[in-house]
């Protein structure tokens, strides 16, 4: 199974500077769209600098950045991988009072090496799929709002302020507390269905799009997967979005004419090169894996070897 990743990021009409950084086939992005091809397994990620906070912009992009540098597969220890950017954003904070406390949302898809799909979640930035014609969000905003709904201590969000209602209660590079790190394995394959889709976005984009509006785009046939998405955020800044605004696309395929029709454009031999590559990657992984799998099975052969001499020398 070969995934066309397609982000879009904008600073917005009213920001200076855009805090949001996409994570694409370990490419960190801060400006504009890129497009990707490639095979599990992957990251892919939106991380949003959280507001009110100093440093925004610095803190998702040490956590994009960090995140792909990381050689992920299924042995991969996420949590522990979130920790550790968790643990750089405050050190490199306290380094200065333009930066203390910096924070960041990670809102990211893992594609293990046999197409199995994980969200991993922090924050209040969001993943959605789009699948059988419908789409359902994935991910679960970790607001303040949202916590006292849970709890049962508010009948509705409406009983709150906005600015409390959406205040995040978990953030990579808070000097409060370690990053609540939510994981949900999809149930159904990924890319099972021909019209499967996941999409990323931040608060500033899903604060202003209704899933409606995210159904109909996706039915769209007439464009391309990357104007989709800009259109979604052109979209949201029409609705009033006054923040930065960031998506990204990620649709599985399999053949020439399904890349074509993604892209608007036949499968070059550039994009063959890359599928190619990572082809490669893929194989180089499962050599190491066997590698290692047999490595380990000499060791254990060589230890019960010497457990049994030692205990034929005892008796």
């Amino acid at each position: 199974m070969n995934y066309y990743i397609y982000g879009y990021t904008d600073k917005g009409p009213y920001r200076l500077n855009n805090e949001d950084a996409m994570l694409i086939n370990r490419v960190t992005v801060t400006k504009g769209g890129y497009a990707s091809v490639c095979i599990a397994p992957f990251l892919t990620a939106v991380c949003d600098g959280v507001g009110g906070e100093k440093a925004g912009e610095l803190a998702s992009q040490i956590c994009a950045s960090t995140l792909g540098a990381v050689r992920f597969d299924s042995t991969t220890d996420l949590d522990k991988c979130i920790r550790s950017v968790h643990n750089k954003i405050l050190r490199t904070g306290v380094s200065g009072d333009e930066t203390v406390n910096m924070q960041t949302t990670l809102c990211m898809l893992a594609v293990e090496e046999d197409g199995a799909a994980v969200c991993v979640n922090v924050g209040d930035s969001r993943m959605y799929r789009y699948v059988g014609g419908t789409i359902r969000q994935i991910s679960s905003d970790q607001t303040y709002g949202r916590f006292l709904y849970e709890k049962g201590e508010i009948a509705s969000m409406d009983e709150l302020p906005p600015e409390m209602r959406k205040a995040i209660v978990s953030s990579v590079g808070s000097v409060l507390q370690e990053p609540v790190i939510e994981h949900i394995r999809f149930i159904s394959p990924f890319g099972e269905q021909e019209d499967d889709t996941v999409l990323i976005c931040s608060d500033g984009l899903s604060d202003f799009i209704i899933k409606d509006e995210l159904e109909i785009a996706m039915k769209i046939s007439s464009m391309t997967f990357s104007e989709k998405l800009e259109a979604l955020c052109q979209l949201a800044i029409r609705n009033g979005s006054t923040d930065n605004i960031s998506i990204i696309g990620i649709k599985p395929w399999e053949t020439p004419e399904q890349y074509e029709a993604l892209t608007g454009s036949p499968l070059t031999n550039k994009r063959n090169e890359d599928a190619v590559r990572a082809q490669r990657e893929c194989l180089e992984y499962q050599e190491r894996y066997e590698n290692l799998k047999l490595e380990e099975l000499a060791e254990n052969s060589l230890k019960m070897l010497f457990d049994d001499l030692d205990s034929f020398r005892s008796k």
